[in-house]
Formats: C-alpha cells, sequence, structure tokens
C-alpha cells in the first residue's frame, strides 16, 4: 500500500480524482468548505491566472441525508462570507488557510476576489448540495431524453402495498395451478402464504444481481420442481458412486493406521470409527436418502484433521475417499433445494414485475433512482449523458463516501473517469474506518476499490480538533496495538498489503481537562469484569447497566460539590447529565440502561427510537378515546376510555364514579361537548380539551416515563388531524386509528416514528450507527463486548464477498460461506467500535468481560470486537484476559485498567432539580432574511379585492377565476349540468397545467414549426408525458388542441402562429434576474395598478419588501418585424365550454391572478435585456411589442384566449428606476 499525502488545503490539486482519508475529527466540513472557497475563486497554487472560475450551481457537492445538506451548505455560506471579509480587511484571524488564500494574491485582487467571493455566499440558496438520491433523480428530470426518463414521476418512499400485490400476483400465478397437485404439500411445507414468500424474498430484491436463475427460471412450479429432484439425484449419485470401491479402502487404512500406532486411538476408538464409515456406507448405497450426518468424523477423517491428531512424526494415510469426506458436508449442502430454487424462481420473477409494475403507473423508489441513472449511463446515449453532466458539474466533492454503494461508485467513475490533467474533478471524502451501514448496501469494499483505482492520489487529514490529546493518545494506542496483530487492527492485513490500516492522528488539544473530584482523570478506562466463569448476554447486559449507572450517579453528585467537570483557566465547568452519552447496540440494550437509569432518578433520553407510534400504548388508549368522544351518550364506551391507561385510574375510584350518578352525569356531559368540538373544530383541539380538563399533562409529568406518554399523545393528535383532512367523518377516523394500530404501524412512514419526547438537559442513550458524526464531552460503552453472529432463524442467506470483492448471496447458508460472512460481521463491529470510540472530547468508559452467547461454557471473546483488538483467541483461559488488557494498554497513562465498580444503588438529587422552569428564550432582535432570491409567486396577493383610492371603479361581478378553490367547484357544477368536451374535459388543476407548460416547452425545443408538421413527433411528445389515470383516453384530445395550438394567431392583426416562427426568431423559457434592493411592494402594486388595464380594480399586493434578486422564467420571448414579445402560456379553467373565455372574463382571470404584475416585471426584464443588446439603437416603442398570455383551453372560442397588452413607457422607466436602473 502507499503511503497517503498530508492534506494541506491551499494546495491539494483540484483536478482528476482524488480520495482523501479524513478520520473522525480531523475537520472533514472545514476542509471541503476551505476546498470550495479556492473553487470560487479559481485558485491554482502553481499559476497567477485562475483555472476556473465557478459558481455554486457548478459545483456538485454530494453527501447521504438531508440534515447533512443542509448543514454542509450553511457551512460553506459561513466560510464564502467569511473568506469575503477577510480579502476586504474587515476581519482579523488567525486561520492559516484563510492567511495563505489571501497572500497568494496580489493586493489589487482582494476587492475581486472579495466580490466573488460574496456573490457565491449570496447563491448557495442554489448551490448544487443534493443528497445522492436527490441528485440522481434531478438528473433523470433534466436530461429526460438522454437518460430515457419519464419527465415526471412519483417518488414513492414506501412501496410496500405495490411489492405486496407483485408477490401475490406470483403466488396466483404460480401457485394456484400447484393447489390439487400430489406435491402440493411440499410447496406448503415451505411457504403457507404469498407473507411468508415476501418475507424470503424481500431483502433479496436489491441483491438480485448475484442471485443465479433458477433451474427452471419462468416455468410452472411443477416443471422446477422435475427439475431440482432430477438434478438433485444426478449430483447425489455421482458423490456416492465412488463409495462402492472405496470404503472398504478407507476402512483397511484406518484401521492399520490404529493399530500402527499413526492415529491415537483415543479420538478414533472402534466405536466411533465404526459408526462413521457404517453411515457412509448406508448412506451410499440407498438412493433415497439424500442427508448424511458423521459428526466429528467429517473432520476426523478428512485430511486436514487427520493430519492435526495423528501421533507426532507420523504421516496420516492417504486416499481420495478422505479428501470426499472432507468436502461432502459442503457439497450437499450445495446440493440443488427446493426451497432454495423457489426463492431464486420468486426474486427474478418478482423483481422484474415489480419494476415492471413501477414503469407502467409512473412510480419510483430512492433506490430506482440510482439504478436508472447508472443504467442510463452505461446504455446507448450514455457517453452524451455523461459529457452533458460533466459540463453541468465540472467538480464534483463526495461526502461521507466511505457509505457509498457500489452503484453510486459506478456512476461518480463513469462520469469523472478523465485524465489527471482534464478540466474536471471528483474529489472523495471519507473514512473507510467508519464504514458502518452494510445494511443499507454501503460497501467498504467499494471504498477499497476506489483506494485501488486512486493509486498515488491518496491525502489524509491527520490532526484531531475534536478530543483531549489523552483522548487522541489512547485510542492511537489500542488500535496501533491492534495493528500489529497478523491480520491488522480492522482484519484486511495480509501478508502483502494492508488496504485498511490505523493511521494515528495528532491532538490538536483543547482547553479544558476533564477532572473527578479535583483529580485529573483517565481518558479511557477500561472496567475489567474478572471473573472465573464465562458470563452470558443477559447477565452481562443487566450487570454493566448497573455498574454504569452507579458511575454516573458518583459523578453527577460529585459534580453538584463542585469537585467533578472540566477545568479550564476560566475556572471549573460542572458537568451535568446531558454531557453524558450512553451508546449501544440495539433497542434491548437501550432498554436495559434506561431502566438503570430510570431506578436512581437519572433521566435519559433514547436518541435513535425507531418505534410506529401506533405500536404505542398511548395509540390503544387514542382509540378507546375516539370511539367515546364519537358515542358520548354511550356509556359503556366513555367507561372504557376513562379507564385506558394513561388515564391510571384505579379500581377504586372507577366504582365510586359508578355509584355517583350526578359526577357520571358531568363526565358524559364532557365527552359530549368533545364531540360538539371535533365536529366543529377538528379532532386535535377536542382532543387537547380533553387532556386539559382530565389534568393529564400535570399528573403524567410526575411519572418517569411521563414525558413520552405526553409527546405520544400529542403527536397522534397532530397525525389524526392530518388524516381527517382527507377523510371523511368520525368512524373514517377511528377506523384509519384502528387499522394502522393492527398494521403495527409498519406502513406509517417517517411521520409515525415515535418523536423525541425531550430536549432538555438529560443523559442521551444512542446507538453507534445514530452517533455517527456527533460528539459528547463523555462516552460510556457499556456493552462493547456484546456481540451477534450472522444467520439466525430469520435469514435465508449469507451475504459475503468473493476474491474479486464482489458481493455475493448464499442461499443454501452453508458453514464455509458462514465463516466469510462471520468474518466480514466482525470486520465491521471493529469499525462501529471505532466510531464509539471516537465520540468522546474528554472521557470514554468501556465494560470488558469474558462473555459467550446461548448455551455453551465458553467464553466467547474472540466474536467480539473487543475481542478482536484484545487479540483474544478460542480456547484461551479466561484468566488471561487481565494480561490481554495490560498488554493493550502498554506504557500509556492516558489508559486506566480498573476492577468492575461495585453496584450502588444511590440515587442521584441534583441540588436545584425541578425548583423552576428554564424561561423561555426570548429573541434579541426581529428574525429576518435582509437578502434572498425570490420569485413572482413569493409576492404575496391579498385574498380579496380592494379597490384602491385612486379608482372609482366598483367591483366586476364576474367572480368565476377568483381562486382555483372556487373556479373547481363551479366547474363541478356545470359538469353535472353539462357534458365537458375537448380541451375542456382535461383534467385541471397545477399538475396537468405544468405538464401542458412543459409540452409547450419540447416542442420549442424541437422547433414549433417541425413539431406542427409531424403528428407522429407530436403523438410521442404527449405519450411520454401524459400517463396514469386520469390521461387514459385523452391522448387524441391532447393531439388535436396541440395542432391548434401551434397553427393559431398570436396577434389580431397579423397572421403569425408559433408554427411560423423560425427556430431562431425565439428563445422558450428565458430566466432572468433582477436586482432588488428593499423595493416596496405597495410601491410596485400602485405602479402597476395605476398604468395597466385602465385601473381597474384586483387584489392588492400584502406589504412587504423584496430585496436581493427577483427571479422568473418567461415562456416564450419572440421577434416579428423587429418588435420583441414576451408570451405566457396559462391552462387556467373558466368555464365549460368557449362561451365561457369572454374578454371581460379573460380580463378578471389577470387580474384575479395578478398577471398583469407579472407581465410587467416580464417585459421589464426584456426591456432591461434589450438595453443591454441594442445599446443606443433600442427605443421601447419602437423594439418593445409588449405582453401575450394565452389562456390555452380559450384557444378555440372567439378570443383565441389571447390576452394582449403593452405598458406605456413610463411605467417600465418607472419600474426600472424602482429596482435600480443599474442592477
Amino acid at each position: 500500500m502507499t503511503s497517503a499525502i498530508p492534506l494541506n488545503p491551499i494546495e491539494f490539486p483540484l483536478s482528476a480524482t482524488r480520495l482523501i482519508e479524513a478520520s473522525a475529527g480531523t475537520g472533514k466540513t472545514y476542509t471541503i468548505a476551505a476546498l470550495y472557497v479556492r473553487l470560487i475563486l479559481g485558485h491554482h497554487p502553481d499559476s497567477a491566472e485562475p483555472s476556473r472560475y465557478l459558481l455554486p450551481p457548478d459545483i456538485l457537492v454530494v453527501t447521504f441525508t438531508e440534515p447533512a445538506t443542509k448543514e454542509l451548505r450553511e457551512r460553506i455560506r459561513e466560510r464564502l462570507s467569511q473568506a469575503a471579509r477577510f480579502f476586504r480587511k474587515q476581519l482579523a484571524t488567525t486561520d492559516t488557510f484563510l492567511q495563505d488564500i489571501r497572500a497568494s494574491y496580489i493586493e489589487q485582487d482582494w476587492p475581486a476576489c472579495a466580490r466573488r467571493l460574496e456573490l457565491a455566499a449570496n447563491w448557495m440558496d442554489e448551490a448544487a448540495v443534493y443528497t445522492i438520491h436527490s441528485w440522481c433523480n434531478r438528473m433523470l428530470q433534466q436530461h429526460a431524453f438522454d437518460s430515457g426518463s419519464l419527465f415526471r414521476q412519483e417518488v414513492n418512499t414506501d412501496d410496500t402495498e405495490l411489492l405486496n400485490e407483485v408477490v401475490r400476483d406470483y403466488w396466483r400465478s404460480f401457485y394456484y395451478d400447484m393447489s390439487n397437485d400430489a406435491d402440493f404439500p411440499s410447496l406448503y411445507a415451505l411457504f403457507k402464504h404469498p407473507d411468508e414468500l415476501l418475507l424470503a424474498v424481500r431483502s433479496l430484491l436489491g441483491n438480485a444481481e448475484p442471485i443465479p436463475f433458477s433451474l427452471a427460471d419462468g416455468q410452472p412450479i411443477k416443471d422446477l420442481m422435475a427439475a431440482v429432484a432430477s438434478i438433485r439425484q444426478a449430483e447425489l449419485q455421482a458423490l456416492k458412486a465412488p463409495w462402492v470401491h472405496w470404503l472398504p479402502e478407507v476402512r483397511e487404512l484406518v484401521e492399520a493406521a490404529i493399530e500402527t500406532k499413526v492415529l491415537p486411538a483415543k479420538n478414533y476408538n472402534s466405536v466411533n470409527r465404526r459408526n462413521w464409515l457404517d453411515k457412509i456406507e448406508a448412506w451410499s448405497l440407498d438412493p433415497l436418502q439424500d442427508t448424511l450426518d458423521i459428526g466429528k468424523g467429517f473432520e476426523n477423517l478428512s485430511p486436514d484433521g487427520m493430519a492435526k491428531l495423528a501421533n507426532p512424526g507420523q504421516t496420516p494415510p492417504d486416499h481420495p475417499g478422505f479428501a470426499a469426506i472432507g468436502r461432502l458436508p459442503a457439497q450437499l449442502a450445495a446440493l440443488p433445494s427446493l426451497k432454495v430454487e423457489l426463492i431464486k424462481h420468486a426474486v427474478h420473477w418478482v423483481r422484474q414485475r415489480y419494476d415492471f409494475e413501477k414503469q407502467r403507473i409512473a412510480r419510483m423508489t430512492f433506490d430506482d433512482m440510482l439504478i436508472r441513472l447508472d443504467n442510463a449511463l452505461q446504455g446507448r446515449n450514455g457517453d452524451r449523458l455523461a459529457e452533458v453532466i460533466r459540463q453541468q458539474y465540472p467538480i464534483a466533492l463526495i461526502d461521507e463516501f466511505q457509505d457509498t454503494d457500489p452503484v453510486q461508485y459506478r456512476i461518480f467513475s463513469t462520469l469523472y473517469a478523465t485524465p489527471a490533467g482534464a478540466d474536471y474533478a471528483c474529489l472523495m471524502i471519507g473514512d473507510p474506518k467508519q464504514a458502518i451501514y452494510s445494511f443499507r448496501g454501503a460497501d467498504i469494499y467499494t471504498y477499497l476499490k476506489a483506494h485501488r483505482d486512486t493509486q498515488g492520489r491518496h491525502y489524509t487529514l491527520g490532526t484531531n480538533y475534536r478530543s483531549t490529546q489523552a483522548l487522541v493518545d489512547a485510542v492511537n494506542q489500542v488500535f496501533l496495538q491492534a495493528d500489529r496483530q497478523e491480520r491488522g487492527a480492522f482484519r484486511f492485513k495480509t501478508a502483502q498489503d494492508n488496504p485498511l490500516p490505523f493511521l494515528p492522528v495528532k491532538a490538536q488539544g483543547r482547553n479544558e481537562t476533564w477532572v473527578i473530584d479535583n483529580q485529573a482523570a483517565p481518558a479511557l478506562t477500561l472496567w475489567h469484569w474478572d471473573t472465573e466463569d464465562a458470563v452470558g448476554m443477559p447477565a452481562y447486559r443487566e450487570t454493566l447497566a448497573e455498574v454504569t449507572a452507579s458511575q454516573i450517579v458518583k459523578l453527577l453528585n460529585s459534580a453538584d460539590a463542585g469537585q467533578t467537570g472540566f477545568s479550564s483557566p476560566s475556572g471549573m465547568q460542572a458537568l451535568q447529565p446531558g454531557d453524558i452519552a450512553i451508546l449501544v447496540r440495539s433497542g434491548t440494550e437501550a432498554a436495559t440502561i434506561r431502566n438503570a437509569l430510570a431506578r436512581r432518578r437519572l433521566r435519559s433520553v433514547y436518541l435513535s427510537e425507531r418505534d410506529s407510534i401506533f405500536a404505542s400504548v398511548e395509540a390503544v388508549d387514542m382509540l378507546l378515546w375516539l370511539n367515546a368522544l364519537a358515542e358520548p351518550r354511550n356509556e359503556r364506551k366513555v367507561r372504557a376510555a376513562l379507564s385506558s391507561a394513561t388515564f391510571a385510574w384505579s379500581y377504586q375510584a372507577l366504582h365510586e364514579l359508578a355509584l355517583d350518578e350526578p359526577g357520571w352525569e358531568l363526565h358524559l356531559e364532557r365527552f359530549l361537548t368533545y364531540q360538539q368540538r371535533w365536529q366543529q373544530d377538528g379532532i386535535l383541539p377536542a382532543l387537547r380539551q380533553l387532556l386539559n380538563d382530565y389534568g393529564l399533562h400535570g399528573r403524567l409529568a410526575d411519572d418517569s416515563e411521563g414525558e413520552r406518554s405526553i409527546t405520544n399523545l400529542l403527536h397522534l393528535a397532530e397525525l389524526l388531524q392530518q388524516s381527517s383532512m382527507q377523510l371523511e367523518g368520525e368512524q373514517a377516523l377511528i377506523r384509519y386509528l384502528a387499522e394502522a394500530i393492527e398494521a403495527g404501524g409498519s406502513q406509517a412512514g417517517d411521520d409515525g416514528i415515535i418523536r423525541l419526547e425531550s430536549d432538555a438537559n438529560l443523559i442521551k442513550v444512542v446507538t453507534i450507527h445514530k452517533s455517527k458524526g456527533l460528539e459528547y464531552p463523555l462516552v460510556f460503552l457499556p456493552f462493547i463486548c456484546s456481540f451477534r453472529e450472522v444467520g439466525g432463524r430469520f435469514n435465508t442467506y449469507y451475504r459475503y464477498h468473493d476474491e474479486n470483492q464482489d458481493l455475493q448471496i448464499d442461499l443454501h447458508k452453508q458453514e464455509r460461506i458462514k465463516a466469510i460472512s462471520e468474518e466480514e460481521r466482525l470486520q465491521e463491529d471493529l469499525r462501529l467500535l471505532y466510531v464509539a470510540m471516537t465520540r468522546a472530547r474528554h472521557a470514554c468508559w468501556l465494560g470488558i468481560a469474558p462473555v459467550k452467547s446461548g448455551s455453551t461454557k465458553d467464553c466467547q471473546l474472540e466474536k467480539s470486537a473487543m475481542g478482536a483488538l484484545l487479540n483474544w483467541q478460542a480456547k484461551m483461559p479466561i484468566s488471561a484476559l487481565a494480561e490481554q488488557l495490560r498488554e493493550l494498554k502498554s506504557s500509556c497513562a492516558a489508559i486506566s485498567i480498573t476492577p468492575l465498580p461495585k453496584i450502588d444503588d444511590a440515587r442521584y438529587s441534583p441540588v436545584l432539580a425541578d425548583a423552576s422552569r428554564d424561561e423561555a428564550r426570548v429573541p434579541l432582535s426581529k428574525v429576518s432574511s435582509n437578502w434572498w432570491i425570490a420569485s413572482y409567486s413569493a409576492l404575496h396577493i391579498a385574498d380579496r379585492l380592494t379597490p384602491r383610492e385612486d379608482s372609482s371603479q366598483s367591483l366586476p361581478e364576474f367572480e368565476t377565476a377568483h381562486d382555483d378553490k372556487q373556479n373547481d367547484e363551479a366547474e363541478i357544477v356545470a359538469a353535472l349540468s353539462k357534458p365537458l368536451s375537448g380541451v375542456h374535459a382535461l383534467p385541471r388543476g397545477a399538475g396537468p397545467g405544468v405538464l401542458i407548460h412543459d409540452l409547450l416547452e419540447e416542442c420549442a425545443q424541437w422547433g414549433f414549426s417541425k413539431v406542427s408538421e409531424n403528428p407522429a413527433l407530436r403523438q410521442e411528445l404527449i405519450q411520454k408525458r401524459f400517463i396514469g389515470g386520469e390521461w387514459e383516453n385523452k391522448h387524441a384530445v391532447i393531439a388535436s388542441a396541440l395542432a391548434h395550438w401551434l397553427n393559431m394567431p398570436l396577434l389580431e392583426d397579423a397572421k403569425l402562429s408559433l408554427a411560423a416562427l423560425e427556430t431562431n426568431a425565439y428563445q422558450a423559457e428565458l430566466e432572468f434576474l433582477l436586482g432588488a434592493d428593499t423595493v416596496d411592494t405597495e410601491e410596485l402594486d400602485r405602479l402597476v395598478c395605476r398604468h395597466t388595464f385602465g385601473g381597474q380594480v384586483r387584489p392588492s399586493l400584502l406589504p412587504g419588501q423584496v430585496n436581493g434578486l427577483l427571479k422568473g422564467f418567461i415562456d416564450l420571448v419572440f421577434v416579428h418585424d423587429q418588435q420583441y414579445y414576451v408570451v405566457d402560456y396559462k391552462f387556467n379553467s373558466l368555464g365549460a365550454d368557449d362561451a365561457a373565455y369572454t374578454q371581460e372574463a379573460l380580463t378578471v382571470a389577470m387580474l384575479a391572478k395578478r398577471y398583469d404584475l407579472q407581465a410587467c416585471l416580464y417585459l421589464l426584464a426584456l426591456h432591461r435585456l434589450l438595453k443591454v443588446r441594442l445599446a443606443a439603437a433600442y427605443d421601447y416603442e419602437t423594439h418593445i411589442g409588449g405582453g401575450l398570455y394565452l389562456f390555452l383551453r380559450g384557444a378555440p372560442g372567439p378570443t383565441a384566449g389571447r390576452v394582449f397588452d403593452k405598458p406605456p413607457r413610463a411605467l417600465i422607466e418607472r419600474l426600472d428606476a424602482l429596482f435600480g436602473a443599474s442592477s
């Protein structure tokens, strides 16, 4: 392995494909932001000339979660602004990078650099910072033709129902025909229901490529069963056949070896050896026997086994039969199996049908986004698509690259597989030691492939800015000691290479010192459970949870006495519960430690909760409440609600209530009030009133799990309120909740995940996976020796990588493959351990014990990551653990090995606990964005028409186009009395309008005249875009309407149409940006209303200011007779037929929607463009034709759906001044 180059952000080459290894806490985000600054400045260390000027939309930054994109965007924006201030000498800093980059420019260039940096910072709202999935989706949409993708597709985050339906289709297609077959019982024994089959194949659908096709792929199951039986029998007979000759020879050789003392009799006693060979003989002679179990005989009679057991100096007998015995277990396991073949058969059929169904209904999952872009890049138009994307994003920075999977890497390696001198770069930043998401498809072997592909271009960040010097020293010692082992710290080391070594890092250090009882404390503490016997997992969890909770109580009580905390020159900062994190692997571990904490009055929060709110006790109680609210006169249901667990009324209280008739009537009246509140205001206000009336907030607050209950109740109330908007009536909402509870919330989505109950100063319990990227002052790892082996009842296969490091699936679950899979599991557990130990800033505690799993009595510490670090071997005496720990510590003073502390039942009693609640924080200033990029839609319009003081006109009576909702209702009424036809029968709403707009935009790209003359092309464009149920049987109508739109007159006094325009006479989707320096929207509104449409009344703009940029896209700009026109397409529906599109109706629609204002802004943008392009020759009256609004549904009518207006020069010039004429 070649050594990595220490990364200097000012000299790092911004070209080619490069790999940056950023160990935990080494400033990965800082480095990304620094490189971003250089890219904006076009900075090249070896050249005075800029390599290339880029802006935020040109620089692709990819990461893996939405929160990460937001953080990166803000950190980069902040860095750009900081650099700009430094170049302007407005900021003093000791930041070496900023000093170096400013020093690389002459002082006269500093203002220009600052301007570029400020522009980029202001442009970060449109920066290309995306998750990998959102970016792939964007590429598919933007380059639909080259990628062969549909223009619009629904992104589905939960595909459960569709996949269920596909599996049911498979069941109907293949299993129903077998129901009366004699072989059906053998099928039924394997899968009794489609749900069982789905459970077996679901996790395989994303990894179907390495799964071979079944023996009768796509054929009836009867044929598959026959093929399995035939081939299995043939292979089995091939294994049995030689034993007719071998068995006598093998018996003779074994007996001779015993007699001559070559093999020890104690391992090959007469009973065992006769039993082993007799079983082989019976198996070989019985054509129907397909299993064989000779226990230890498989090992003892194999060449390797005999070599190990042979007496010293003796050579074991040699015969092909001995080698065959060693191979038999694997060969028998690999024989064709009906269950395996059924799974293969189902996986490939289901996957193909599933993909087909998603294409048919224009639906896409997150994985599909990656797969379809990858397929497009490998397809016929792949080279062209790759070049287009490279031109769009010449530079790509891939964050968290260790989490990349093979498909993602293939996308980027295809895009940026360029020579070193090319103008493109792909910078991959990550830490392979933190690759811990294999269950999501992330693959450490993908990183290793990238490592090989970038040989000689590896860089490393070598300084830890998170942790203290002592903790960095301790972690370095632990992993360096492990790296000296034969397999290395992360078990990738071979005799020739170590692709994943542990590289020690330096420490920046911290100003604070961790002290306990006023004494400097160790950074890394190893609690050693010194015991003679191996400890089972349940006992390990319970004991270490109690120990951890006891120690935390001691630390916090000492902190309250002012003796424990973080000491610095400015004084002592006492330890708080919120400074403590306990990292776990599972919900079981989390529950165990939280129970131990709760027993000592230590409040905690579990930050990795992924349970469904509908699986909670509160959901069941809420269902009882809803039933009572819906039928408040049903005493049985009201009594059930009051008996719910959340009310927690005692049996005595309920009995007394039953005897108190006036009191009982009061409760019934309350529930009647809640029903009325539900019907008038919604379910959420009704439930809040119930909670307040019965004082549940106060009562639950006194309970240890009270905050959890309150949060769950409010969460459920919000979900019910949201669902009630789509459901009709009380019973529909009750049915929705009942079905969600019955399904266990399996289809609830992210909104149904239990919320964090508190963000108070609580101890944090977090899974190690969730903690990645985070940091905490103190970290406890009480269960770090726990492990979970691969396999188990519910696993139908083993995942592993072959010698080429390609993913493979073993459906036969062979022991040999299990060992490989188990090794990969241990490798990932080691990386998890590294992540866990590097979360702490000051100190970390680990619970070490000789653990075991299941019924064995032997210590199995070697199966855990901690055991691997300790170089623990199977069968080592438990007493050796102390020596292994001392060897791990060596001479590192930052590590302390202590006996397991005693369990103490003392409770935490904070001095100021609950004495007062923190006051709500009040902002010191008004929070508002002083600069932003706005669009026309950001100019908020009042919801009613307001006559202006300078207008004497009354409000027109025609109101059908005031807003979409009213308009839709009017159309529904009209549709009942008169059937809609032609273009008026097309679907209404924003979605169809966007599709029609996109269709015309694509016609412009092809050329209006070409589309007009080519019916086949029109049909192709329509069929690709208008799909789904609502467009069924509508294609002919759209084709007819499109032909009309392309050929109808655009201007009253000219025979000009879209089809008559030459391609060089128009520009579609012309983007503009208008600089706005605190533009007053009321002044803008007054000007437009006074000078357009005769001052007619229209809705007012709401007061406000636009400061920054006003952005827009003009549907079409064309030139005719040396005059320039702007065109905007509208698909609004004003009525049921052509008669609804009178000039008055069109004008009212223009004003109601404030398209008059939109037209003026478009013409202002065109005015400014022509002033620059035509310079002194430009004249508004001569060159501006006006604004044309085409209401396409009204095109067949007498008005052609056309509204034309040319505002006076005075208005455009006033608007030009209002927006700052120089901007």
